[in-house]
């Protein structure tokens, strides 16, 4: 057999730069301001998961994307944020109406990224690209604050879910379960808000055709609990604020 040396080396290029040219954001010393490596959130390493514990179909056609292989000009994680804020516009792991759960077979289809599973949504480009960068947990912390655009913080609220230590995950997220931005999921005329979007992140396992990294069970129990005491905490509430409103209704009358 002929050894095709164009294919072969291209794909050990690929192999040994599986990311391109997107690469780890630069780090300062200790005593600078600036992003610091100590600060870096591990990614949690769960079973039978690819990197960033995203699905092997879902990664490969990030990788091989031509938008994706641009993103190397963006060096910085503000400069990551700014692009965000213009191109990502609903926070599907595929371009809705583009999934097939399919992959192309042949000779170098994954080399060269043939496949008809669907085009890779920008949002998790742009999420993913945020793993190579390897962002700090202060920089996810300015995503899932973030004022300018709900994708921004779903960027960040999903880069929690797929690498954050799952013991340590409600404490970041506990605090924006009653967040009532809105947004649309699949970029139509839906909508739900961060806050109800953010529970089904945790309570469940499948997201839009992809698979989210399995919670250990007694982790996933106790976010189970915790979200039925807040929304039985949530219906006593909306009681009480009903009855009250009635009996001030009953004195205007009187």
């Amino acid at each position: 057999m002929v050894k095709n040396n164009y294919s072969s080396g291209r794909n050990d290029d690929r192999l040994a730069n599986p990311n391109g040219k997107n690469v780890s954001q630069v780090f300062v010393d200790p005593q600078e301001d600036g992003p610091k490596v100590v600060d870096v959130l591990p990614c949690h390493s769960y079973q039978a998961v690819g990197q960033m514990n995203l699905g092997t179909m879902l990664i490969e056609n990030i990788r091989s994307h031509d938008y994706f292989k641009g993103l190397w000009e963006l060096a910085t994680f503000e400069e990551v944020v700014d692009q965000t804020y213009y191109d990502c516009k609903f926070a599907t792991p595929w371009v809705p109406g583009t999934h097939r759960a399919q992959r192309a077979s042949g000779m170098c289809s994954g080399l060269r990224g043939v496949s008809n599973a669907g085009t890779p949504s920008t949002c998790y480009m742009l999420l993913f690209k945020m793993f190579t960068l390897q962002i700090t947990k202060t920089q996810i912390k300015t995503l899932i604050t973030h004022a300018d655009s709900p994708y921004i913080r779903c960027v960040g609220f999903l880069y929690l879910r797929y690498v954050c230590d799952p013991k340590q995950l409600w404490a970041w997220v506990e605090p924006y379960l009653a967040d009532e931005e809105k947004f649309s999921e699949e970029g139509n005329n839906s909508t739900t808000t961060i806050g109800e979007w953010i529970k089904r992140l945790l309570e469940g396992q499948e997201y839009h055709d992809t698979m989210l990294p399995r919670l250990p069970v007694p982790v996933a129990k106790d976010f189970s609990e915790k979200l039925r005491e807040l929304r039985t905490a949530a219906r006593s509430s909306e009681s009480a604020q009903w009855e009250g409103r009635r009996e001030e209704r009953r004195e205007e009358r009187r």
